[in-house]
C-alpha cells in the first residue's frame, strides 16, 4: 500500500480521524464534559485505582478501538487515541516551555470559549519521543495501515496562554513545529507512514493560515517530505448541542474550505481531511484540492444515528463527481468521542461497507 513512504491509492479508502468512544471505566462522564474540560478530567478514575491498574484498562480500550477498525475493514487505522486527555494538550505535555500546573483563563477560537489553560512560560522545545509506543501499539495490532495524528501549529497557540512570546503567535507555532520535527523523525525511524496534523484552525483563521500558519505546518516535516503521507484535518469543529441550543455559532466557516484548499493544493501536504456530514457541506468545492487527496467526512459525529449504506453510498457517488477514486477517502467528520461506541461501530461498518460498493466490490 506504501510506496517509498508514500501512500499508493487506486480506489476509494477509508478511515477515521483520530478518537474512538471512551469506556466509561476509563473516563466516568460523556466525550462532550471531557471536551468542555480540555481534557483536564481525565485520571479521575487513575486516581482511585493506580496508575498500573488504569494502564491496563488503556491499553484495553485502545485494543477494543483497533479491533473494531479491523473488524469493519477500516483502511486507516489509530488507537482511537484512548490514552489522550486531549488531542493538543496531550503532546504539549511531553514538550519543553509550557507550565500546566499554573492555569490560566484564556478566550480562545475567537473568544468563542473560555477554559482555563496551559502557560507558554519559555521557548517551546523538545524534550523526548511522546507517541512512539502508542505507536508501535497500533502497529502492532492494527491489520492495515496505522496512523498517528499530532496537533498543528495554528491550533496549538490559538488554545494556551502566551507568557513568553509577547503575542508573537507565528514564532510560537515555528518553534513548536521546530520541536514537533524532532516528533516526526522519531516516528518515521519506528516505522509510521502516515502521520496527521489535527489544525481546524487552520480553516477558522484563514488570513492567519494564508499568511504563515501553512508554512508553520509544513515546517513540521521540512525534508521528510518523501518518508511518509501527511494529513491535516481541518473540521469546522466537534458538534456542541449545549451551543446549538443556545442559538451559539460556535463552528468555523465552511465558506472557507475553497480558500483553504485551495492554498493546500499547492502544499507538501497529501491528504486533506475536512468535515462534510453535519455542515452539509457543498461538494462542489472539492475540485479546489487539485491533484491532492480529500478524506472527506461523512459520518456526523454529533448523533447517534447511524448512516444507512445506501446514504453513505450517495454521498461517494456525489463526491466522484468532483474527484476520482484515487483521491477519495471516506471518513468521519471529526474524533469520534462524543457518540457510544455501539454507534461508532456501526457508522464504521456501514462506511465501510458503503466504500465497498462504491469500489465495485460488491453489489
Amino acid at each position: 500500500m506504501t510506496n517509498n513512504g508514500k501512500i499508493k491509492q487506486d480506489k476509494i479508502l477509508t478511515a477515521i480521524v483520530g478518537s474512538y468512544p471512551k469506556p466509561k471505566n476509563i473516563y466516568s462522564k460523556s466525550g462532550r464534559e471531557l471536551l468542555d474540560t480540555l481534557g483536564f478530567s481525565f485520571g479521575e478514575i487513575e486516581k482511585k485505582i493506580g496508575n498500573k491498574a488504569f494502564k491496563k484498562r488503556l491499553n484495553k480500550a485502545c485494543l477494543a478501538a483497533i479491533r473494531d477498525q479491523n473488524i469493519a475493514g477500516i483502511d486507516f487505522i489509530t488507537d482511537g487515541e484512548e490514552r489522550r486527555s486531549h488531542y493538543v494538550f496531550h503532546i504539549l505535555k511531553g514538550l519543553n516551555g509550557l507550565d500546566f500546573k499554573n492555569l490560566k483563563s484564556v478566550p480562545y477560537r475567537g473568544g468563542i470559549f473560555q477554559r482555563d489553560v496551559p502557560v507558554v512560560s519559555d521557548s517551546i522545545k523538545y524534550k523526548k519521543p511522546i507517541l512512539i509506543n502508542e505507536f508501535k501499539f497500533t502497529k502492532k495490532h492494527a491489520e492495515t495501515t496505522p496512523k498517528i495524528g499530532l496537533p498543528g501549529p495554528s491550533t496549538v497557540v490559538d488554545c494556551v496562554a502566551d507568557e513568553f512570546y509577547r503575542g508573537d503567535l507565528e514564532k510560537m507555532a515555528f518553534d513548536y513545529a521546530q520541536a514537533i520535527h524532532h516528533e516526526v523523525e522519531s516516528l518515521i525511524e519506528e516505522g509510521c507512514r502516515v502521520i496527521q496534523f489535527d489544525d481546524p484552525v487552520l480553516l477558522r483563521f484563514p488570513d492567519r493560515a494564508k499568511k504563515w500558519g501553512l508554512k508553520a505546518l509544513e515546517k513540521c516535516f521540512n525534508g521528510l517530505e518523501s518518508k511518509a503521507t501527511y494529513i491535516v484535518h481541518i473540521c469546522c469543529g466537534y458538534p456542541n448541542k449545549p451551543l446549538e441550543a443556545k442559538g451559539i455559532r460556535y463552528k468555523a466557516n465552511a465558506d472557507y474550505y475553497h480558500d483553504v484548499l485551495s492554498w493546500l493544493a499547492d502544499s507538501k501536504i497529501d491528504i486533506v481531511s475536512i468535515e462534510g456530514a453535519q455542515s452539509k457541506l457543498d461538494l462542489s468545492v472539492l475540485p479546489s484540492i487539485g491533484k491532492k487527496t480529500v478524506m472527506l467526512g461523512v459520518l456526523d459525529v454529533g448523533k447517534e444515528k447511524v448512516e444507512s449504506v445506501d446514504w453513505l453510498t450517495r454521498r461517494g457517488k456525489e463526491a466522484l463527481k468532483y474527484l476520482p477514486p484515487k483521491q477519495l477517502i471516506l471518513g468521519p467528520d471529526c474524533g469520534m468521542l462524543e457518540l457510544s461506541r455501539e454507534s461508532a461501530k456501526q457508522k464504521l461498518k456501514n462506511l465501510a461497507l458503503a466504500t465497498k460498493v462504491l469500489n465495485g466490490e460488491v453489489i
